[in-house]
C-alpha cells in the first residue's frame, strides 16, 4: 500500500514544533499524533495536518517514493544528501548526538540512536579514498550549558535529523 506525507504542525508553548508523517489517510496521521502526545505525557490543544506529498519542491521529493512505498506509519524527516528518512521508533523520540573526530573538530547531530547519527555524519563528510578518521559519538547533552538549551526540545520533538548548529541569536538551527 502507497502512504502519502503529511506536515503536521503542533501548538506548544516555547512555539509550533513542525515534523512529518507517513500514513495512510489523514485519520490514520491523526491517530498517530494523538498517540504521540499520550506516550510522551504532552497535552496540546490544538494541531494540523496538510497532506504535501503531492506539493513538495523538486529538491525535496529524493527517496520520497521509496519512503511512501516502503515506511511503516510514522514520523519522517529530509535531509540532503540522504533524502527522506523514517524514524522508525514507535514513540518519536529524537536525541541530541556531539561526534568528536581523531582532528579535534566537535559536530552536533540530531537522529533518533547512535546508528543513524553516523550514517549522517558519515554522509556529510566523505572521506578521500585512503583517509581514515576515529569518531567518538557521545551524549550532545552532557556537559551543554543551560543557555544552549533555547529551542532544543522543538527540535528533538520533530527533528529534522541531521547536522545541527548553535547561533547565538537563533538557538539550534538544522
Amino acid at each position: 500500500m502507497r502512504m502519502n506525507l503529511y506536515e503536521v504542525e503542533i501548538e506548544r508553548p516555547h512555539g509550533a514544533a513542525r515534523g512529518y508523517i507517513v500514513a495512510p489517510t489523514e485519520e490514520r496521521a491523526a491517530e498517530l499524533v494523538i498517540d504521540h502526545e499520550l506516550d510522551l505525557s504532552l497535552a496540546s490543544p490544538a494541531f494540523s495536518l496538510e497532506r504535501v506529498d503531492e506539493t513538495l519542491a523538486e529538491d525535496w521529493r529524493m527517496d520520497l517514493d521509496s519512503l511512501l512505498e516502503n515506511a511503516p506509519v510514522g514520523f519522517a524527516s529530509y535531509r540532503e544528501p540522504l533524502g527522506w528518512i523514517s524514524h522508525v521508533a514507535s514513540v518519536q523520540m529524537l536525541k541530541l548526538f556531539r561526534i568528536e573526530d581523531s582532528l579535534g573538530a566537535e559536530t552536533f547531530l540530531i537522529a533518533p540512536d547512535r546508528t543513524t547519527a553516523l550514517v549522517i555524519y558519515c554522509a556529510e563528510f566523505r572521506l578521500d579514498e585512503g583517509e581514515e578518521r576515529q569518531v567518538s559519538v557521545c551524549d550532545g547533552l552532557a556537559g551543554l550549558p543551560a543557555d544552549r538549551l533555547r529551542n532544543l526540545p522543538t527540535l528533538l520533538e520533530f527533528g529534522p535529523v541531521g547536522m545541527v548548529d548553535f547561533d547565538e541569536e537563533c538557538g539550534w538551527l538544522a
